[in-house]
């Protein structure tokens, strides 16, 4: 059975890119981790560190998914000397489109040397990756994977390509703006001390600005608690992720192993009674920023949920709160002080053949987190 699923991949690989006698496409292996360790130190900007994975954590992300599928491999392209000169990583997901099992396959650690071949390689290794058995692709990719993703049929979906973003602390989150964008340091050092007065009084007597105190109650996030949260609070979207137990506890232990990310915050919120509420997880970055993976919950009390997180993140230092859009999630951000932006050079990315579940997801009747994206 092995053997036919390999020689039908093959097929597949020849059929949908262009090999040449120059170089191949081929399913990645676990003896090519180097090779991407030492193509992304290729790859990154000046200034830019390339990746912080170690060899395990790519070894796990790419070959231990409790979702591997040997039909839908991450690729490599390789040129006539057995140097990697590409990969895109594919990471199969179940999903359920109205009450049906599809198969989703996520694009992620799509690079690419800088050769002047470096933009055909590109196209092949996507124009494969979309020939795929799949039923949807997804992937959040930069400019240029998105020219390559739409040149390819592909499409964006403008809602979940937008961020919203909470700032608890204005004045030190608007230094850090200036800072991002070119303010020196020289200048920046001398404002800290007073961006932090202007929050402190903004707190003393702007509590208007500040959600208060939320009376829900909090408990550690386990895979259990949050396959019943999704069950529960997800469950009547057209399109949503699938999970089991065990699928999710790996989830969570490899998030958890992304120390680079930050630190890694899990909460399931309930009322006094007891009742679920919601949940949330982020990343507390080194930068103060609480870098938002995944909230949901009841509709009606999407607002205490929100509220929760902004408390629970500021105790922890957080200046800002930032997250993935959701169509749920539109009223209350914007009854709260939520601004709505598009992260810069980031598109998410959408591809079927079934335009019943473009159509889905382009209606915002999809439940789409950087869950369902990449690690």
């Amino acid at each position: 059975m092995s053997s036919l699923i390999t020689t039908n991949l093959l097929t597949r690989i020849s059929a949908n890119s262009r090999v040449t006698e120059k170089g191949r496409i081929r399913p990645l292996v676990e003896s090519d981790v180097a090779q991407i360790m030492d193509l992304s130190r290729r790859v990154a900007e000046v200034g830019e560190h390339p990746f912080a994975y170690s060899a395990a954590f790519l070894k796990r992300l790419f070959f231990e998914l409790p979702w591997c599928d040997g039909s839908l491999p991450s690729l490599a392209y390789e040129d006539a000397s057995g140097r990697l000169i590409g990969c895109l990583g594919i990471m199969p997901r179940p999903m359920m489109f109205r009450g049906r099992l599809i198969r989703v396959a996520v694009g992620h650690h799509f690079l690419v040397d800088k050769s002047r071949r470096g933009t055909r390689v590109a196209i092949e290794l996507v124009r494969c990756f979309l020939g795929g058995s799949q039923d949807l692709s997804l992937a959040m990719w930069q400019e240029f994977g998105k020219r390559i993703w739409t040149s390819l049929g592909g499409s964006v979906t403008p809602l979940h390509s937008f961020s919203w973003t909470r700032a608890l602390r204005p004045a030190r989150y608007a230094l850090d703006f200036l800072k991002d964008r070119g303010l020196p340091a020289s200048a920046a050092v001398p404002l800290h001390a007073a961006c932090q007065a202007v929050d402190t009084t903004l707190r003393l007597f702007g509590p208007r600005a500040f959600p208060l105190k939320p009376h829900a109650l909090s408990d550690d996030l386990d895979a259990v608690t949050m396959l019943a949260c999704l069950s529960a609070f997800a469950s009547d979207r057209a399109l949503r992720p699938c999970y089991d137990v065990a699928s999710l506890a790996w989830l969570l232990e490899t998030l958890g192993e992304a120390t680079h990310r930050g630190r890694l915050h899990k909460v399931a919120l309930r009322t006094r009674s007891g009742r679920p509420l919601g949940w949330y997880l982020y990343y507390l970055t080194v930068s103060g920023a609480a870098e938002v993976l995944q909230i949901g919950g009841k509709e009606n009390a999407l607002r205490e949920v929100l509220d929760h997180l902004y408390n629970h993140a500021r105790q922890r230092g957080a200046i800002a709160v930032t997250g993935p859009m959701d169509a749920r999630l539109v009223a209350p951000l914007s009854e709260n002080h939520g601004v709505f932006h598009r992260p810069t050079n980031a598109w998410t990315l959408i591809h079927s053949h079934d335009p019943h579940i473009v159509d889905a997801i382009h209606a915002g009747d999809a439940f789409l987190s950087r869950l369902e994206g990449t690690l």
